[in-house]
């Protein structure tokens, strides 16, 4: 063999001791899995899989605007609710007064009829004035989250927050005065039934004002069923932006579980491979 022969072997075996290239390539493998271990294992932790913008800038803009969107329909729903509560609450006094409004008219059919005197239409007309105040009673008491529902007298319109931006189609207006009701508006003010002309008069004032309360309830069970058109409307806009959310950004965990041991196998192969490389030096040095 030749002396360049010779080198050119003696070259290919040679073993250095003051740099271990091979046991700075084992550390640089081994902290590349580490930090693909320890991103994996943040995101099975978290359940998250983007924790910060350098994971993906443009999921997280995307997502952060989507989760304001969610949580505000969210909002939205709750509030298109205490609505529905608002006019249940009022629709069930109107039924009340209704329902006083039929006594009435019994007590005035009975009044009416020729076989009572007047004695006795005086023991009837104490009923019917108990009746009467019970109505307006009802009317001025019935309130919610102190706002007047029945006798709200002022020209006042109230806004109902039923959407997620600050524009028309995110909100609904009533006039706070449609659900008025007190005797004058239902026109039986200062009515009696003392005597038969009284009684055969309030007839027709009571039907009237039973079909004005009934035009009142219709009006109340109609923003109510409104109300909850936009509820299931929200509730699905709801649901499609919170899977869109989840799919940007919700970790797959069955991916980044597999990821973490795939990486964890990988990082103790470099670890068998950095315990080798380290000693290389030792058997060069057992050469000298």
């Amino acid at each position: 063999m030749d002396l360049e022969n010779v080198l050119r072997s003696r070259k290919t075996y040679v073993m250095r001791i003051n740099t271990n290239v091979s046991a700075l390539r084992a550390q640089r493998s081994m902290s590349d899995y580490s930090r693909q271990i320890e991103n994996a294992t943040g995101k099975i932790s978290s359940g998250t899989r983007v924790r910060n913008a350098s994971d993906d800038a443009a999921s997280l803009a995307i997502g952060s605007k989507q989760k304001a969107n969610i949580r505000s329909q969210h909002q939205a729903i709750r509030n298109a609710n205490d609505v529905i509560s608002q006019y249940q609450t009022a629709e069930g006094a109107m039924n009340e007064i209704s329902a006083i409004l039929v006594r009435l008219k019994e007590l005035s059919l009975q009044a009416a009829s020729g076989h009572l005197n007047d004695s006795e239409r005086g023991m009837l007309n104490k009923e019917y004035m108990q009746m009467r105040s019970e109505m307006e009673r009802i009317a001025s008491s019935s309130h919610f989250n102190g706002n007047k529902l029945l006798q709200d007298k002022t020209d006042k319109t109230s806004e109902f927050q039923v959407g997620i931006h600050n524009n028309q189609n995110s909100k609904l207006e009533f006039k706070n005065s449609s659900l008025t009701m007190t005797e004058f508006n239902l026109g039986i003010v200062d009515s009696s039934i003392i005597n038969v002309e009284e009684a055969r008069l309030n007839l027709a004032h009571i039907d009237e004002a039973i079909s004005r309360v009934s035009h009142r309830r219709a009006l109340a069970g109609s923003i109510e069923s409104r109300m909850k058109s936009t509820i299931g409307n929200l509730e699905t806009s709801h649901l499609n932006e919170s899977a869109s959310h989840s799919r940007l950004m919700d970790a797959d965990m069955a991916y980044e579980t597999s990821e973490k041991l795939r990486n964890e196998l990988k990082h103790n192969g470099a670890v068998s491979v950095l315990t080798q490389a380290s000693q290389m030096s030792a058997i060069a040095l057992k050469l000298i």
